[in-house]
């Protein structure tokens, strides 16, 4: 049998059979959030949750080495973490709404230092009304590990997307 010979001819085809057409179309670039209401997660609460991924992820490996190699590691897993950690959060509580996937920076600093897990963000109308089931805050809180922290809006760093 021949399959060539039963495929339909190009002018058959429809749209198919033709070139597409490249069109260039330009969207609205996303609203950066100039406010997010959330969690400030600190360096000492990034750093923990870094030695967490990096134990999870290579077993008794930071026990062999010095402490200026730990810090080193500890540094490059908090790159990750930040961009790992609201996933993490997420994937926990399915219930929490999905505005933001990541952390952002706190303005007012050139190094940032501090971030926020967002809640809520003030790009959209969405993120300004989203749900917030008290319970969920609370237990997203608790794993976390802020203490006694309470949600606030803080002022993000113009650059964040």
């Amino acid at each position: 049998m021949n399959d060539i010979a039963n495929r339909p001819d190009a002018a058959d085809a429809g749209p198919l059979g033709r070139p597409y057409i490249y069109k260039h179309v330009e969207t609205a670039p996303r609203l950066a959030p100039k406010t997010a209401f959330g969690f400030v997660l600190g360096p000492k609460c990034r750093f923990r949750w870094a030695r967490w991924y990096y134990e999870m992820a290579h077993p008794g490996e930071l026990a062999t080495m010095t402490p200026e190699e730990v810090d080193n590691i500890l540094i490059s897993s908090e790159r990750a973490t930040r961009s790992m950690l609201p996933g993490l959060i997420y994937s926990e509580f399915p219930n929490l709404p999905r505005l933001r996937s990541r952390l952002l920076p706190i303005a007012g600093e050139l190094e940032p230092k501090y971030y926020v897990f967002v809640l809520r963000d003030d790009a959209t109308w969405q993120g300004m009304n989203a749900p917030m089931d008290p319970e969920v805050v609370e237990a997203v809180r608790r794993r976390l590990d802020v203490g006694d922290q309470e949600p606030h809006w803080y002022r993000i760093d113009l650059g964040a997307r």
